[in-house]
């Protein structure tokens, strides 16, 4: 069975191959202190922007540029790190000389990319919505590397202000981009409130006094006409209640009843006089003979009045009493029976018969007009009856003619309503949509001019490129401390290996440890003259590379201990500047 190892057999095996630890690890200590030296410097430079929110409050003016910052940023990114961008910084400070005349452009701009450095400044930001902080962009830093500290200056300096030349210009671009947009869009609007608004103008031509914005209004004139109809009707009736009673009271009048001349006299009419004196000569006749003159001027006087009835002048009276007689029988008649009756269509007829008749007979002479004053007023009267009759039927035909335009108008509504509502409609949208772009057009004007004079939110360079004193790298102090736990690895891992590959007893203690027996004696090294002078040669090798290294090593360190002071003067600054 084997016996278990303890330190101090590995202590012992690392002995006895000291040579196999120390050479190996002396050579990568030596090659990682000669690359950390041999490396060149890389200096860097960087600018911190702050973001800067807008200086008028967003309840009074809102800007027409949204985003979060950190989009704003990796756009800018895109923009300024293009290949026309960093071609021309290149050529402006001639960066990368060495690679031009070697590697294409593509290269070398890759390289470029990979020398800046882009870092998001954020903090905790109470949000008001959701009642818990998130990180908010606050800030943002540009770093570039080189080999040359002051052209390393001056690109960080030019990408710090092309961002800011970048975020102005795209802020003002999108500004009026959107008050551009914006006026289109009311062009546009104010088209289709015109042709809707021609349309409305033809649509109220095509339709006029049926649109249903006069629905109501025609109503009411409907209504109207009824009532003045209603009242026609009544007027009419009693115009032709008032004919039937003045052509009744015609009836009884007599239209040769004696007057009353200027001189007091009563003149009778040629047919009273003749009945008065017929009666005045059968009293005569009792009393005288016939050859009494007073009963011959009677009856010369009777024959006269015969001769003028028989002329014409009792036709027409007889005429006038058979057509007041007509009359009046048609107005009782009309008073109970409607105007299609026949007893009233007969009546109607015998009076047009008789009206045709001539006023005088065979004669020529002109018929008597009536002479008595009531028969002439009635006559009047009903004569104008009959004109306030038909002045009134007149007027109740066109009232009733309107009646009939507007009853029309009230159908016809219907028909059109949905047509018209829907280009109403379609106008008053527009107006709405017309009046919330003119709103927005202000607005966008004044978050123009707001970006213009850059009261919008804007980026300021608050920390800008500074002349890097120390390189950023490489780190010496990490590449030697590297190279000397490589070579303890190294080292170890050589000793472990040629251990395991030698399988010979170095020692009595071994030889021991193996057999489990005990040893009775040994043979001792034979040490000559060469060995000694060869041992010390190669321990004076060892001093000169231990003292090589140790120059290295403290050269090393100094660089490790400037590289940590710096990186803790950049986290005392930021420390301090943002937390």
């Amino acid at each position: 069975m084997e016996a278990e190892k303890d330190l101090r057999h590995y202590w012992r095996v690392l002995l006895a191959r000291r040579h196999y630890f120390i050479w190996p690890a002396l050579a990568i200590v030596l090659v990682s202190a000669i690359v950390a030296l041999a490396l060149p410097p890389i200096y860097e430079s960087s600018s911190t922007i702050l973001i800067e929110e807008q200086q008028i409050p967003p309840d009074f003016v809102k800007s027409t540029v949204t985003g979060y910052a950190d989009q704003r940023i990796q756009s800018l990114n895109q923009q300024i790190l293009s290949r026309t961008k960093l071609l021309e910084i290149i050529r402006q400070f001639n960066l990368y000389p060495e690679m031009r005349e070697k590697y294409p452009q593509e290269a070398i701009i890759e390289t470029m990319r990979d020398n800046i450095t882009v870092e998001l400044i954020s903090a905790e930001v109470a949000n008001r919505r959701r009642r818990q902080e998130e990180g908010v962009t606050i800030a943002f830093t540009i770093a570039y590397r080189g080999k040359n500290p002051q052209t390393v200056q001056q690109v960080a300096s030019t990408l710090a202000s092309f961002y800011l030349q970048e975020n102005l210009k795209i802020r003002e671009q999108q500004a009026k981009s959107t008050t551009n947009f914006l006026e289109a869009e009311l062009k546009e609007i104010e088209e289709r409130i015109k042709t809707i608004g021609q349309k409305i103008t033809e649509f109220k031509a095509k339709h006029e006094g049926i649109l249903p914005e006069l629905q109501q209004f025609n109503r009411a004139q409907a209504e109207r006409l009824e009532k003045e109809i209603d009242q026609l009707n009544v007027q009419s009736q009693a115009a032709v209640d008032r004919k039937i009673y003045l052509e009744g009271q015609l009836a009884t009048v007599n239209p040769d009843t004696p007057v009353i001349s200027a001189t007091g006299e009563r003149v009778m009419d040629p047919h009273s006089r003749l009945k008065a004196l017929q009666v005045a000569l059968c009293d005569l006749q009792s009393r005288y003979s016939d050859d009494h003159p007073d009963i011959c001027k009677v009856k010369r006087e009777i024959k006269e009045l015969q001769k003028m009835g028989s002329a014409g002048g009792g036709s027409s009276s007889i005429k006038r009493q058979k057509l007041t007689q007509l009359q009046a029988e048609l107005a009782q008649k009309q008073g109970r029976y409607s105007d299609r009756h026949p007893e009233v269509i007969k009546l109607k007829k015998e009076i047009a018969e008789l009206e045709k008749i001539p006023e005088s007979a065979g004669s020529g002479q002109p018929v008597a007009q009536p002479e008595n004053p009531a028969y002439v007023n009635l006559l009047t009267n009903i004569q104008a009856a009959g004109n306030d009759i038909q002045a009134l039927q007149r007027q109740k035909a066109d009232l009733a003619e309107k009646l009939r335009m507007y009853r029309q108008r009230l159908e016809q509504a219907p028909k059109v309503e949905q047509e018209y509502l829907a280009l109403t409609r379609d106008y008053q949208n527009a107006h709405t949509k017309h009046q919330e772009i003119m709103d927005k057009i202000l607005e966008a004007r004044i978050a123009e001019g707001m970006e213009e004079s850059q009261k919008a939110e804007k980026f300021t360079i608050i920390d800008p490129a500074i002349y890097p004193e120390q390189p950023v790298s490489p780190k010496r102090g990490l590449i030697f401390l590297a190279g000397l736990i490589l070579s303890m690895g190294a080292g170890l891992g050589m000793v472990a290996l040629t251990e395991n590959l030698d399988h010979s007893v170095k020692s009595v203690d071994e030889l021991a440890w193996l057999t489990g027996l005990p040893v009775l004696g040994s043979i001792a090294r034979i040490v000559t003259p060469e060995d000694t002078a060869r041992k010390k040669q190669r321990r004076q090798v060892i001093w000169t590379i231990i003292g090589v290294s140790l120059i290295l090593g403290l050269v090393i360190l100094h660089f490790f201990i400037m590289d940590l002071w710096i990186l803790a003067a950049r986290l005392g600054r930021f420390t301090g500047t943002y937390l």
